[in-house]
């Protein structure tokens, strides 16, 4: 069953958060954790320190994920992220889309892309202060939003 992560603002992806000690394996441990669960990782970002690391995550199943997290112990948190597919047509790469946000002085707190396509298609997840004047501006420019729903794993291969 897909997981829908909709509101007012539109479409949106679920990011989970959480903490890790900065051992050797110890994220190899969580990936196989969540291999088991049939979770497949679509996005990450670690942010290190010398004792711990900071793991952003983007699932194809956050519900399951988030659960199997909590089982081993992990505080997740969850945040929303906007998700932008990137078009190969001129003008609606990378800098539109940037572009696109500075004009609307939308301020960027961090931005990281999907291993996984929509539509054949790059996807960029941000997260962003003022979500709802994100979107429109997005979606005025004739950028194409893509929502949790949408990033799922190619199970062909």
């Amino acid at each position: 069953m897909f997981e829908v992560a909709r509101d007012q603002t539109g479409p949106m992806i679920k990011q989970l958060s959480f903490f890790l000690p900065n051992r050797v394996g110890a994220l190899l441990g969580v990936v196989r954790k969540l291999e088991e669960k049939n979770v497949h990782i679509c996005a990450v970002s670690i942010l290190d320190s010398a004792d711990h690391a900071v793991i952003r995550m983007v699932v194809d199943r956050p519900s399951v994920a988030r659960e199997a997290l909590i089982a081993e112990g992990h505080e997740v948190f969850e945040t929303e992220l906007l998700g932008v597919e990137l078009s190969p047509k001129k003008n609606l790469g990378i800098k539109n889309v940037l572009a696109t946000l500075l004009l609307a002085e939308i301020n960027i707190h961090y931005i990281y892309s999907l291993i996984v396509q929509s539509n054949d298609r790059p996807i960029l997840a941000f997260h962003v202060d003022e979500v709802a004047t994100a979107v429109k501006a997005l979606q005025k420019h004739g950028l194409t939003l893509v929502g949790q729903d949408e990033i799922q794993w190619d199970q062909e291969n």
